[in-house]
């Protein structure tokens, strides 16, 4: 799969946020359940639509996956 561009629609930075998809203590990663996605330079995990990065103890959310 072609990583999805960094871009305004799908930026990179950090944007926390409270997802209500699971549980606040889940941990994006290998084998969490969630589909890895090519995001520029890193992996995001696809959630309900939407690419979801750990970072620093929470968890930002990346845009959506068209």
């Amino acid at each position: 799969m072609n990583a999805i561009p960094i871009n305004a629609l799908n930026p990179a930075g950090c944007m926390p946020h409270t997802c209500a998809a699971h549980a606040s203590d889940h941990v994006h990663g290998p084998g969490c359940g969630h589909q890895a996605i090519p995001h520029g330079n890193h992996v995001d995990y696809l959630v309900d639509g939407h690419l979801h990065h750990p970072h620093g103890g929470h968890c930002d959310v990346h845009g959506s996956a068209r």
